[in-house]
């Protein structure tokens, strides 16, 4: 699936809200098409296309209210200010081309929008990311660069009523659940299974991750941010390697967990490749 970044910029407005809220409100002021796949909730999920909020432009770190490793506020943020230049990163699958191409064009152009005041909005270049999976691989560091909220596989396994019950143990199963009905819908039990035990945890998992309270809509949510390594096991069969490799480039263009075309659960991916 495609992943391109954008560079844009933005012209100055405060917001106390997570930015992927911004970032999906101008892709829709450049092209009204995708109003139907940002906010209709009875759109097909998971959805074909992912965003992430606005990174800063040297690191690409991604602006939003947070507190990290400390109770839930109780107060509202201090407000962020925006304004200057940005990276956006959008992933999508390839029906949806001539959809992106058209919204491409419109911000090269340069659109304006209403959000809390008149806001411009112009890309100035963007280019498509190519960022394979190693045939062979020893070892994977997982960064979750915007909160990851995941999604329990054991809920459709067991083919009980979905509930709102959220996990936060960064388990490969939960961690993937999307990508794998993404990629192997008829055979999802099986290559969940499959994640379990290709996939094995560092002793450092618990130390690398962070619970993080994001604010959206008004509330203090949580999510989970900072990075987990896993070591994939040996002798493992050669199509299940195959299928691993499928899950995690689907992960690094599509991201993970729900809530991906808000801007959540956006991934980056350092891989130990293995000595020919």
């Amino acid at each position: 699936m495609p992943l391109i970044r954008l560079k844009l910029s933005i012209s100055p407005f405060i917001t106390t809200d997570f930015t992927g809220k911004f970032v999906k409100s101008f892709f829709i002021a450049a092209n009204r098409e995708l109003e139907e796949i940002f906010e209709d909730k009875k759109y097909p999920s998971p959805k074909p296309l992912r965003i992430t909020p606005l990174l800063e432009e040297k690191k690409e770190v991604p602006i939003y209210s947070k507190v990290i490793n400390r109770p839930k506020p109780k107060d509202n943020p201090s407000p962020i200010s925006i304004g200057g230049v940005y990276y956006v990163y959008l992933g999508y699958e390839q029906s949806l081309e001539p959809k992106i191409n058209l919204t491409v064009a419109k911000l090269l152009g340069g659109v304006q929008l209403e959000y809390g005041k008149k806001v411009n909005v112009k890309l100035l270049e963007y280019e498509r990311i190519e960022n394979d999976v190693p045939k062979d691989f020893n070892s994977v560091k997982i960064y979750f660069i915007s909160p990851a909220i995941f999604v329990d596989p054991f809920v459709k396994v067991s083919q009980i009523e979905k509930d709102r019950v959220k996990r936060f143990i960064p388990f490969p199963p939960l961690i993937f659940s999307v990508n794998v009905y993404e990629l192997f819908k008829d055979k999802y039990k099986r290559n969940i299974i499959r994640l379990s035990y290709s996939l094995v945890e560092s002793h450092t998992v618990l130390n690398t991750v962070s619970r993080v309270w994001y604010y959206y809509d008004g509330k203090w949510l949580p999510g989970v941010i900072g990075y987990v390594k896993f070591f994939l096991r040996k002798n493992i069969h050669k199509y299940t390697k195959i299928a691993i490799r499928k899950i995690l480039q689907n992960a690094i263009e599509m991201g993970v967990g729900s809530g991906r075309a808000a801007g959540f659960g956006f991934v980056k991916m350092k891989f130990d490749e293995q000595n020919p």
